[in-house]
């Protein structure tokens, strides 16, 4: 997603919050910094775009991770992806009270992580931008417009070769071309589109 891929990492354990930083920038993502309490995790936050966070539940200072979201939604609602070594029900509870995308247990690999980022980018844009862009649909065919409609209700490929009966290769090759007729670099970025 080219206009959103500014990510705040709030991790207060130096060699996770660098190892992160460079698989952010492996998957074409942008670690505008990285913050091990909730007032570097502010400044941050008040002085760059930021699209996402990733943010460590238990982090040094008076306030937690959960705490320091909080704080930061007051400023501007951004989607949060939890990390933690603990997945016990009460904390998972508590981040239900901000704008959770997600919790991943460390340790986590590449893979979950951009599944994970592209799965609350895409839940929070379709949540926040309910238009949809019909100028944008204009581009595409009829069998296009079908599966951009789907791949916007969060649908999978496999889910929509059977809903449409066609095979999962053309879909794929469907998903290229409709990549590459919009100029999207990512299923992400194209549903952002849809929804302006």
């Amino acid at each position: 997603m080219n206009d959103y891929k500014n990510i705040l990492v709030i991790e207060d354990e130096s060699l996770i919050a660098q190892d992160l930083s460079y698989l952010l920038q492996d998957l074409g993502y942008n670690c505008i910094g990285i913050a091990k309490n909730y007032e570097r995790a502010m400044l941050l936050f008040n002085t760059n775009d930021v699209h996402l966070i990733l943010c460590d539940i238990n982090i040094e200072g008076d306030k937690d991770g959960i705490e320091t979201v909080l704080e930061l939604n007051n400023i501007k609602k951004t989607p949060t992806i939890y990390l933690s070594a603990y997945s016990d029900h009460n904390l998972v509870s508590r981040t239900a009270d901000t704008e959770s995308y997600g919790y991943l247990v460390k340790p986590y690999n590449e893979r979950s992580l951009d599944v994970a980022i592209n799965v609350a980018l895409q839940k929070f844009y379709k949540e926040n931008n309910t238009e949809v862009n019909k100028d944008f649909l204009n581009n595409f065919t009829t069998r296009e417009v079908e599966i951009i409609k789907l791949l916007a209700a969060g649908k999978t490929s496999s889910e929509i070769a059977n809903i449409l009966f066609i095979s999962t290769q053309t879909v794929s090759k469907h998903r290229s071309n409709i990549l590459k007729k919009s100029g999207c670099k990512s299923s992400t970025e194209l549903i952002h589109q849809y929804y302006q």
